[in-house]
């Protein structure tokens, strides 16, 4: 393929890279978005929400040229990037360039956390999106946030045992937080139903993950002391 030559090149097509590439195009510029994705919407929008749906429209009214599957995987000289994309390599030219490729979950580091198959809990979603086997597999989600329960319940309903949700804030915390936005009781009963049978533990985190090449075991720890080990894959 031939060089390409920008004003704007943005770097990712998440919500963050859509924002950023329909405000460059609205101020005059040349703009490029690219994703190694085959569509917009990152993670977050995955399939294409209404809300995805809409700035990908403005993008295209805007004249954001996307580039999909495309992988910046070397920066050659100044003001260059070398792209491999479905149809194989070029190089693109920018006057900025604006990286906007996504968030990264951040642990609090533990014994054990290094092992294999010990993983974020969206980074495990995104994997088992992506193909990522799940049937029958033990899984414990631990950690605190909304982010749990939807995790689970996608673990779930892809066939995945899973065997608990330890959440790290008090029953009394998850409460306030739940009550202080109402639209959300809605949301997180729908996920509870769907998670029945699957214990919900508060005030409770991990210890330490066991195991001798891959995670075999994880034990957790409640306020009240109680200390428990679950098996899990």
């Amino acid at each position: 393929m031939a060089d390409r030559e920008f004003d704007v090149v943005v770097v990712g097509a998440g919500p963050a890279g859509l924002a950023a590439s329909c405000r460059a195009a609205e101020c005059g510029k040349r703009v490029a978005m690219l994703d190694d994705n085959p569509a917009p919407g990152g993670q977050i929008w995955r399939g294409l929400s209404k809300e995805a749906a809409s700035w990908v429209r403005r993008a295209e009214r805007l004249g954001v040229e996307r580039m999909a599957g495309a992988r910046v995987f070397d920066a050659p000289e100044p003001h260059r990037l070398a792209v491999e994309t479905f149809d194989g390599e070029c190089r693109v030219g920018y006057g900025s360039l604006i990286l906007a490729t996504g968030a990264r979950e951040r642990f609090l580091p533990f014994p054990g956390w290094t092992l294999p198959n010990v993983m974020g809990a969206g980074g495990l979603q995104a994997l088992a999106k992506s193909g990522l086997p799940l049937a029958g597999k033990r899984v414990v989600v631990a950690g605190s946030g909304p982010l749990l329960l939807a995790v689970a319940r996608y673990l779930k309903a892809h066939g995945a045992n899973v065997r608990l949700i330890a959440e790290q804030a008090s029953q009394v915390a998850v409460m306030r937080f739940v009550l202080s936005f109402p639209r959300k009781l809605v949301q997180a009963l729908s996920l509870r139903a769907g998670l029945l049978g699957v214990p919900y533990i508060t005030s409770s985190w991990p210890l330490s993950a066991q195991g001798r090449e891959k995670l075999e075991s994880v034990t957790l720890r409640r306020a009240d002391g109680k200390t428990w080990t679950e098996a899990c894959d």
